[in-house]
């Protein structure tokens, strides 16, 4: 749904705001600190970054919608030129389209008109990965959700005069800066992971009968009247 955010009250805003501020990626962070204050092998980080690359394109997924009216606004106002300026810098070393950054998050390849990733994460040597996972722990995203999350708390009156919104395009802009920053890595969160013999088989063999004609498919529309989705 589309929703008008120069409209919005603050009470308004602060509701729109909160799957966002409650996006799973920040539990995931607070893990990660907890692990690293601890020493925590590579498995352990390993294992945690999975969970928090899940959380960063769920918020994506949160993001991906009003992006462009979060930067109209921006914009639109010299309120914002420090923000402005962060932006234009993440826009002039972007190397991904539009298109490629929500490939990359839905199937963990970038797009073949995209330049390829030049980092491995699962490759890196044990120094360079931890300092990878404290690089992201440590990313401004997340002072700034707490500035939001405090203000929502805090609301009114605190967050009067526009206080909430202009915390929260400070998190967008950290957003992107994270965004941008990930473009050199490539990391599937699924690789190493083995599917279970019966579950390969299965597969196999639905290959096999989509190729053959013999596969039962089931039309789209039917399959959106089954969910209750409009076709």
């Amino acid at each position: 749904m589309t929703h008008d955010i120069t409209a919005m009250t603050d009470a308004q805003f602060s509701t729109w705001l909160t799957p966002i501020v409650n996006c799973p990626l920040f539990e995931s962070r607070e893990r990660l600190i907890a692990l690293l204050a601890e020493n925590a092998d590579r498995a352990a980080l390993e294992t945690e970054l999975q969970e928090f690359y899940e959380g960063y394109c769920g918020l994506a997924f949160e993001l991906e919608e009003p992006e462009e009216s979060l930067l109209s606004i921006l914009r639109a106002s010299d309120t914002f030129a420090p923000l402005q300026h962060r932006v234009v810098a993440v826009e002039a070393v972007r190397k991904t389209s539009p298109a490629g950054r929500i490939a990359r998050r839905m199937s963990d390849s970038p797009l073949i008109t995209d330049p390829q990733p030049e980092i491995k994460v699962t490759a890196l040597p044990d120094d360079a990965f931890r300092e990878l996972i404290e690089t992201l722990a440590n990313w401004e995203l997340f002072a700034a959700r707490e500035q939001v999350a405090k203000l929502q708390k805090t609301l009114p009156p605190a967050a009067e005069g526009g206080q909430l919104k202009a915390a929260f395009l400070d998190l967008f802009v950290c957003y992107l800066e994270l965004e941008q920053f990930l473009e050199d890595y490539y990391y599937d969160p699924d690789e190493g992971l083995e599917l279970r013999p019966e579950v390969a088989e299965r597969l196999e063999q639905s290959v096999a009968e989509v190729e053959t004609g013999t596969a039962e498919l089931i039309p789209i529309e039917e399959v959106a009247k089954k969910l209750g989705l409009k076709w």
